[in-house]
């Protein structure tokens, strides 16, 4: 099975979860209600998955481990680009969401492997009331090859004039993700790798590591 940041999975027993302690009583009751956990960007050991739960408050966030043989959902955020997969009412689309969709086409013009992330993701994926009305669009895009700067500032302007909410856009490289932002703009970017977050020249992103991830495509 493959797994990389940013997907969601269903939680069919809260004891499938390894916590260095007890799950504080936040934790218990978003599972109850929202039974997922994201997987987090860390390395797997013994064949737990890394994954970190979420709960209705920013500070609400607990890393935890996933048993990987009682997985059996996995939602991807390029599977949440089609309204279909959604389970939310039409009629109470969030800015954010509007946004996801009038930016859609841009995206899928350019045929790249993409999705949303973060809290407009688990509100598409559980249906779940998680966006207020001032929340950004986060996404991902995934790269195996460089993105030539030039690109991806053409891209990421024609993204922030369509869309009506601020855009945090995580470009996903081999050795880990980077601020799409910053990419375009520094030759010097903070990547979050496997390992934790360290400071690169970004042409060093597509780098042929050993323990690098790559992406399903």
């Amino acid at each position: 099975m493959e797994l990389n940041p940013h997907d969601l999975i269903r939680i069919y027993n809260q004891d499938d979860l390894l916590t260095d302690a007890s799950l504080p009583e936040w934790a218990v009751s978003a599972l109850v209600h929202a039974p997922y956990a994201v997987v987090r960007r860390a390395p797997s050991k013994n064949g737990l998955i890394p994954v970190g739960i979420r709960g209705s408050k920013k500070n609400e966030r607990l890393p935890a481990w996933l048993i990987s043989s009682v997985v059996y959902e996995v939602i991807s955020p390029e599977m949440l680009v089609s309204p279909l997969q959604w389970k939310i009412k039409q009629h109470e689309l969030n800015p954010s969401i509007l946004s996801l969709k009038s930016i859609t086409p841009i995206l899928n013009q350019e045929k790249l492997y993409w999705g949303p992330t973060g809290s407009t993701a688990f509100e598409l994926a559980t249906g779940i009331k998680t966006l207020t009305e001032e929340s950004d669009l986060d996404l991902v895009l995934r790269y195996n090859n460089p993105l030539p700067v030039a690109e991806g500032l053409s891209l990421l302007d024609k993204l922030n004039k369509e869309a009506g909410v601020r855009l945090d856009i995580q470009l996903e490289t081999p050795l880990g993700g980077v601020s799409l932002a910053e990419y375009v703009n520094s030759t010097t970017v903070l990547v979050k790798t496997l390992t934790g977050p360290m400071i690169v020249d970004r042409k060093t992103l597509w780098s042929k590591l050993d323990h690098v991830m790559t992406f399903k495509q």
